[in-house]
């Protein structure tokens, strides 16, 4: 499965060809190289076409894609062998769907139309590949790919249209849309956790320690021991995600005893956590969900994940009313010390520039922290710097602000709670601000004639 991206799906359709009959000339040709594989499918599905070897390679492509033959010299995946032996028309569809929906991004995509539908938002292929351009997917507007993967769960009655057939789903994996959502909003911490205790697993519990540990060396991701069992155990506990006890035996501190659950038993759990893994913590949904005025409320929260989390998800909000391409969110990277970038956004009007936005829900953002998003700017290679606070800048912070852009090819751009609660009030606000810190900014960096 590939992150962030679905099948390439032209020329491969339910409505171009039957799975029966296409698994069957497969299966009559393995061993046939591109060329002579490409003539075949051209000449049974696209005699009339004008293209008709272009239309071919397409599906040779898809089929590919889809993960049913390999690429080059023709013959069936492991995925392949197991769909050509199934003779029951329904059983094939349902076995298909449910490959997709597991291991080729398809649960990205329920996902997607299931946030469409809380934010009342029509569900058509160009708002389906929008929603999913905004999450990092790698899609042209104009793409079918998400058209074609819908016709094929259409098949196994997973979609009506572009409705979710909720009971069809939990019939075929287990859960229903509603219980994807909070599995992909957990923080980081509670996420990478569970995800190592999918991987190892046993009929046996684990020292949560151990697990610990594994999560660490898998992704990279560095727990505080101090609050381990308040942030992690036991949340994940209450949400009947893991059970956990702690030992009784030994002297000291007990560690506690981890495994999963019925519910995370299911074979869906580690493959839709796999297929979020690049939007741990994401405040995508909460962006598609939410009003800025709620954002406000959930900003003002005592609980710091959730006021960090709505913070990120009004910086998305804010930053696409002005054109800008979401990237990643919570990026973090070996290359940068593990350091975190809350957002970032590529632009490519005109000439290309990428955004990096850090959002700090503190009284004030001190110099210390506006340099820190300076020198990861090199390594992201960034053109311009967000500093979105709920409170304000030091002076210190803004000189220095200041002496960076009249020095360096770098625009470092403030909103402040002023300016947040003056674009809650009137989104496009964002427009007014913006243009007068631009012009500040060009004012700063005018050559001085010797």
């Amino acid at each position: 499965m590939i992150e962030n991206e679905l099948p390439f799906g032209s020329q491969f359709s339910p409505n171009i060809t039957n799975l029966a009959d296409i698994l069957q000339v497969i299966g009559e040709n393995e061993g046939k190289t591109i060329s002579e594989f490409t003539s075949i499918l051209a000449s049974k599905y696209f005699s009339s076409s004008k293209q008709p070897t272009k239309m071919a390679g397409n599906m040779k492509i898809a089929l590919t894609s889809y993960g049913i033959v390999t690429e080059g010299v023709v013959y069936f995946t492991e995925m392949g062998k197991e769909l050509s032996k199934i003779h029951d028309e329904d059983e094939l569809h349902r076995t298909f769907a449910k490959k997709i929906l597991l291991y080729l991004n398809g649960l990205k995509l329920i996902e997607t139309l299931r946030q469409l539908d809380l934010s009342g938002n029509t569900a058509t292929n160009e708002s389906v590949n929008r929603a999913l351009i905004d999450q990092g997917f790698q899609l042209k507007q104009t793409s079918n790919n998400a058209q074609v993967m819908k016709l094929w769960l259409e098949k196994a009655d997973i979609l009506i249209g572009w409705h979710i057939n909720e009971t069809k789903l939990a019939e075929l994996i287990g859960i229903q849309s509603g219980e994807i959502g909070p599995l992909r909003e957990l923080p980081p911490d509670q996420y990478y956790f569970l995800l190592a205790l999918c991987n190892a697993a046993t009929d046996e519990a684990l020292v949560a320690t151990e697990v610990r540990k594994l999560a660490t060396a898998t992704f990279n991701f560095e727990f505080s021991e101090k609050s381990f069992a308040n942030k992690v155990i036991k949340p994940l506990k209450d949400k009947y995600l893991i059970e956990a006890e702690k030992t009784t035996d030994g002297r000291g501190a007990k560690p506690y005893m981890v495994n999963l659950t019925d519910k995370t038993k299911q074979e869906v759990i580690k493959p839709l956590l796999e297929q979020f893994k690049d939007q741990v913590g994401s405040p995508l949904v909460e962006a598609y969900c939410k009003s800025f005025a709620v954002l406000r409320e959930e900003i003002d929260s005592d609980d710091k994940y959730k006021k960090g989390l709505a913070l990120e998800a009004f910086a998305i909000k804010v930053m696409k009313i002005i054109g800008l391409d979401f990237m990643k969110t919570r990026y973090r990277d070996i290359q940068i010390g593990g350091a975190e970038v809350d957002v970032l956004f590529d632009s490519t009007h005109l000439i290309y520039n990428r955004w990096q936005v850090q959002c700090k829900n503190t009284t004030t953002v001190t110099i210390d922290m506006v340099a820190k998003e300076v020198g990861l700017s090199h390594m992201l290679k960034s053109n311009a710097i967000v500093m979105m606070t709920t409170g304000h800048l030091t002076s210190d912070a803004k000189l220095y602000a200041r002496r960076i852009m009249e020095d360096m090819n770098l625009c470092i751009l403030t909103l402040e709670k002023e300016d947040i609660d003056a674009i809650i009030k009137s989104p496009p606000n964002i427009v007014a601000i913006l243009n007068t810190q631009a012009e500040n900014a060009k004012k700063i960096k005018i050559l001085h004639q010797e």
